[in-house]
């Protein structure tokens, strides 16, 4: 006689909103070409981020960072700092593309989060964190 064997069986969280979201943007961004590719005449990029709250006025935040143009994708994106956002972020590829397209050595500027978050327990409201940009551009 035959006896089945018995496995335990292992909790797998579900994934929320917001990790659904990252999976797919990193999926988009491991696809593209680097930015050695897209933009050959590229050598160095360095990316200046800022981070404000929706009026603007209280700074959350900063990055800066110089990418490896060699290996970066040319996808660049860049997360909200908002922890409950869902679905916002900061696409800055089209602001490098039109850069590089026009040689410019800068270019800034000033973009709204999209996403929703959560206020208090329920209700969605808009994240509107503002992110102000420097990129800093060089080429051969």
């Amino acid at each position: 006689m035959k006896k089945d064997i018995i496995l335990p069986t292992m909790h797998v969280p579900k994934r929320n909103l917001r990790q659904e979201y990252r999976l797919k943007q990193r999926e988009q961004i491991e696809a593209s070409p680097s930015m050695a590719t897209r933009f050959p005449r590229l050598k160095t990029l360095k990316v200046l981020l800022e981070f404000f709250d929706a009026t603007g006025t209280t700074k959350n935040g900063e990055i800066k960072c110089s990418l490896n143009v060699e290996h970066a994708k040319a996808v660049l994106w860049f997360a909200c700092p908002g922890v409950e956002c869902t679905g916002g972020d900061f696409e800055l590829s089209k602001a490098l593309a039109e850069a590089v397209a026009a040689k410019r050595q800068v270019a800034s500027g000033e973009l709204r989060c999209q996403g929703t978050r959560k206020r208090g327990d329920r209700e969605r409201v808009p994240c509107q964190t503002l992110l102000r940009y420097k990129l800093t551009l060089k080429y051969d």
